[in-house]
C-alpha cells in the first residue's frame, strides 16, 4: 500500500514540475516578446509581431555569447527555420578563386546626393550562373532574377536576396565571411580621413572589396557622418541594442538615413546573404518573410563537396 502512494506521490510531483516548468517558459517568452517590442512599429531597429514566432535574434556567435543566449546565429520561427553554416578558410579561398566576367563598374558618383538618389529595391534575386566551372578556370556572371525558381531554370545559384549590386561578387562575399563585424571595420575606416578621403576608401579597398563595393561603403559612411555625428558621438560608448531589443540611437540614424540608398546600391548585405553580424537582427520582417534568407555559399563543384562539411 505504501509503495502504491508512493508512485501516486511521485506522479503528482512530476505533473507539479511539469505545470511549473510551463508556467516559467511562459513567463520566459512572454518576457523575451516585451524585450523585443519596445520602439514604435516602423521606426528603424523595430522588431515586428511576426517575430513573436521566433525563439531568438539573429547574431553571430560572438555576440551570442555576450547577450545571454538571447540571439544565435540561426532563425527558428515556425516553419522557417535557418542556420548559418561555420564557413572556414578553404571556403572563403573558394570563394576567391572564382572569376566574375560581369563585374560592376565603378560608382560615377554619390548615389547619396540629390542629383542621383536611389531608394531601395528588395525584388529579385541575385545569383550567381557559372561560365565555365572547370578548376583551371572557374568564371561565373551575376544576374538577377525575378524568383528563385528562374534562377534554379537558368543554371544559377542565388547568392543573396534582392537586385544584383555592388558588393554582390563572391569577392566581396568572402568579406563578409571574414569580416565578423564590418560595423566596426566600417567605424576604423571612417576614422582615416575626411569625408571623401582617399584614405577611408583605401581603407575599404583594404579589406578586400571590389573598387564598386569600396566606393558604396566609403560613400556611406561620408552620410552617415554627415547626417548622423552628434547622434553617434553622444552613444559611442553604448551597445549595439537597447534594453528593450531596439537598435541604439547611432545604428538607428544610420538605418534610417543611410540604410535604403545602400540597400539599393551594394546588393548585398549580411542578412541578405544569410550571415549574421555582431548586430542582433530581426529574423522576419513586419510580413513574416524572412529578413535573414536562408543562403549556404557552397558554389557549383564546391557545393557537393562542403555542403556538409
Amino acid at each position: 500500500m505504501a509503495r502504491k502512494w508512493s508512485s501516486t506521490r511521485d506522479r503528482e510531483s512530476s505533473g507539479w514540475n511539469m505545470m511549473l516548468c510551463g508556467i516559467v517558459m511562459s513567463l520566459l517568452l512572454s518576457t523575451g516578446c516585451r524585450w523585443r517590442h519596445g520602439v514604435p512599429e516602423g521606426s528603424p531597429g523595430h522588431v515586428s509581431d511576426a517575430n513573436q514566432a521566433c525563439a531568438t535574434l539573429s547574431c553571430s556567435a560572438e555576440e551570442q555569447l555576450q547577450t545571454d543566449g538571447r540571439c544565435a546565429p540561426s532563425c527558428q520561427c515556425g516553419r522557417y527555420t535557418f542556420t548559418e553554416p561555420a564557413y572556414d578558410e578553404y571556403d572563403i579561398h573558394a570563394l576567391r578563386s572564382w572569376r566574375l566576367v560581369n563585374p560592376i563598374e565603378e560608382l560615377p558618383g554619390d548615389p547619396f546626393s540629390e542629383a542621383t538618389l536611389e531608394r531601395e529595391d528588395t525584388q529579385g534575386y541575385c545569383a550567381a550562373v557559372p561560365v565555365d566551372p572547370s578548376p583551371q578556370v572557374r568564371t561565373y556572371r551575376l544576374e538577377t532574377f525575378p524568383t528563385e525558381r528562374a534562377a534554379r531554370a537558368a543554371g544559377g545559384q542565388v547568392t543573396h536576396s534582392g537586385r544584383c549590386g555592388a558588393c554582390s561578387s563572391f569577392q566581396d562575399l568572402a568579406v563578409y565571411i571574414e569580416q565578423k563585424d564590418l560595423n566596426r571595420a566600417g567605424r576604423l575606416c571612417g576614422l582615416r580621413g575626411t569625408p571623401g578621403s582617399k584614405g577611408q576608401l583605401i581603407c575599404f579597398e583594404k579589406l578586400g572589396f571590389t573598387d564598386a563595393c569600396a566606393q558604396i561603403w566609403s560613400f556611406n559612411v561620408d552620410h552617415t557622418r554627415a547626417e548622423c555625428f552628434g547622434t553617434c558621438t553622444a552613444t559611442i560608448p553604448t551597445k549595439h541594442k537597447r534594453p528593450d531589443g531596439s537598435l541604439n540611437p547611432c545604428l538607428a540614424c544610420d538605418e534610417e538615413n543611410s540604410g535604403p540608398v545602400f540597400k539599393a546600391i551594394a546588393g548585398r548585405t549580411r542578412r541578405r546573404s544569410g550571415l549574421s553580424s555582431s548586430i542582433a537582427r530581426p529574423c522576419l520582417d513586419a510580413q513574416g518573410e524572412p529578413a535573414v534568407y536562408p543562403a549556404e555559399h557552397y558554389y557549383f563543384s564546391e557545393r557537393s563537396s562542403r555542403a556538409h562539411h
